[in-house]
């Protein structure tokens, strides 16, 4: 009888128990007291995921790479407190400061689009911060075209939880000025008789830099400075000086010309660097390269030459002054 007593007794205090924890207890003041403290409970449910460090290129610059692209790394450290498992999806999106902004549509020379960055939920640690299980790092990688416009640059970085909740963050960065051209490997003037100017050579420049330019040219047949334009195989002086070799930046002249009739119509190339006005655009068509310029060239072949000649024109980009 006495056990039986104790399992009644032990199962009414289980009883009491668990109903008096499901119903709030109540609290008095005391005597001379007006006021009752009351605890507050709460359970938060999902919670807006965070964006809190962007880093741009590690904090450097962009120099761009000519007729190629140049891969920028937008590296962002998240954190949700919901554990970083309900991290979704991570997006970048990469633009001009000045010509675009965050909502504008993708273009090579302005706003780039990254919309499933790689995310780490093990990174182990980042510029000083250690990972935890709210804690991830989203790598977002960016193919920018070498036309891209030079200046200040925003990554602004999105990150979705499984609410579709977003949180967003961003840094800015550099792109320095490109200068750079491309032109084909040799000027080849053929075959050319004595005391005879040469056809008319078109030979295409092209603009693989972010900034208008113009053309710096020198010219020389064995080594810079020695006033030659060719040096030759065979012949009794087996050279054509520089001034013999002739071009035009902004007209053609094509059919058979005299040396007296190529004066008016091209300029003397020199030995010693000098900067023409140019005015070639950088790139602004991502379907095709649009930054492309003729030039015009001749040469003289004086007495005294024969065989095969050869020599050099040397091409330099510089900056085109602001208009």
């Amino acid at each position: 009888m006495k056990t039986i007593f104790l399992v009644i007794s032990l199962a009414e205090l289980i009883f009491f128990g668990i109903f008096f924890s499901l119903v709030p207890l109540e609290v008095f003041a005391g005597v001379n007291e007006t006021n009752v403290t009351v605890t507050t409970l709460l359970d938060v449910g999902n919670v807006y995921p965070e964006v809190l460090n962007v880093s741009v290129n590690d904090g450097n610059d962009i120099s761009l790479t000519p007729n190629s692209t140049k891969l920028v790394s937008c590296v962002a450290l998240i954190r949700d407190w919901n554990g970083d498992g309900d991290i979704k999806n991570v997006s970048a999106r990469f633009f001009d400061n000045s010509a675009s902004s965050y909502s504008d549509s993708d273009d090579n020379n302005s706003h780039y689009t990254n919309t499933s960055c790689f995310i780490n939920t093990s990174f182990g640690s980042w510029n000083g911060v250690s990972d935890d299980a709210y804690l991830a790092l989203a790598n977002c990688t960016i193919g920018v075209w070498y036309y891209a416009n030079p200046g200040t640059w925003n990554c602004s970085i999105m990150v979705n939880d499984t609410y579709d909740w977003t949180g967003f963050g961003s840094n800015t960065t550099q792109i320095q000025q490109l200068l750079a051209l491309g032109l084909p490997d040799t000027i080849n003037y053929g075959t050319v008789n004595a005391t005879y100017v040469s056809n008319e050579n078109i030979t295409n420049v092209t603009n693989y830099g972010n900034v208008i330019i113009n053309l710096s040219l020198s010219g020389y047949a064995i080594s810079p400075g020695d006033g030659l334009a060719m040096n030759c195989t065979v012949g009794s002086i087996k050279n054509i000086s520089i001034e013999h070799e002739k071009y035009n930046l902004t007209a053609s002249n094509p059919g058979p010309l005299t040396l007296a009739q190529t004066s008016p119509l091209y300029i003397n190339l020199t030995s010693n660097v000098v900067v023409k006005e140019f005015n070639l655009n950088y790139r602004h068509n991502d379907t095709y390269n649009e930054a492309i310029n003729a030039t015009y060239w001749r040469i003289y072949v004086p007495v005294g030459v024969a065989g095969t000649c050869k020599g050099n024109i040397v091409f330099g980009a510089t900056q085109a002054p602001e208009s």
